[in-house]
Formats: structure tokens, C-alpha cells, sequence
């Protein structure tokens, strides 16, 4: 599976979009793609989007309603995320 995804600072935080289809909008097929994508965007939280006719949609284990409306998802600098590919080792080499 692959996404458009992007990290955004909202209210000084650091947050992770991933651009989902909008049946993983909620619980159970949301929950898995969240577990999916948690290894690719580590430490940090991570909101699943869709725009679908101009209307946004949000999911993630936190409140989206109020960090969803100040976002401006038309200018995220986004990145593809190949779920099928392992995420990239990003751990510092112990020596």
C-alpha cells in the first residue's frame, strides 16, 4: 500500500499526515494503518486524511477536529510511504 504522507507543526507540535482512503477513517482499519505507519514517522503522532469534494476527514488516537481545521493541507510538503518496503533505519550506529 502507498500513501502521500508529510510531517506539519500545529500549536508547536510535530505531527505526522498520512493521505488514507476514507473507509480507514475509523476504528479497527484505522487502528491498523496507524500500527503500520507508526514505524516509519517514529515518536511522533500520526493523523490519517482524506479530502474527498472538498470535504476533510481526519482519524488518529487523538482529537482531530480542531488541529484538522487549522491545518493547510494544500501547501504539506509530501513524501510517499511504501508500506510494503521496510521504513528506513534511522537509529545511529552504536560506534
Amino acid at each position: 500500500m502507498k500513501l502521500r504522507a508529510g510531517i506539519v507543526s500545529v500549536r508547536g507540535v510535530r505531527i505526522a499526515l498520512a493521505f488514507a482512503p476514507a473507509r480507514y477513517l475509523g476504528a479497527g482499519m484505522g487502528d491498523a494503518l496507524l500500527a503500520r505507519l507508526t514505524p516509519y514517522f517514529p515518536g511522533l503522532p500520526i493523523m490519517l486524511v482524506s479530502i474527498k469534494a472538498g470535504k476533510r476527514r481526519a482519524y488518529a488516537t487523538f482529537d482531530t477536529s480542531t488541529l484538522l481545521a487549522e491545518l493547510d493541507l494544500e501547501n504539506i510538503e509530501e513524501h510517499p510511504v511504501d508500506l510494503d518496503t521496510p521504513p528506513p533505519d534511522t537509529r545511529e550506529l552504536p560506534f
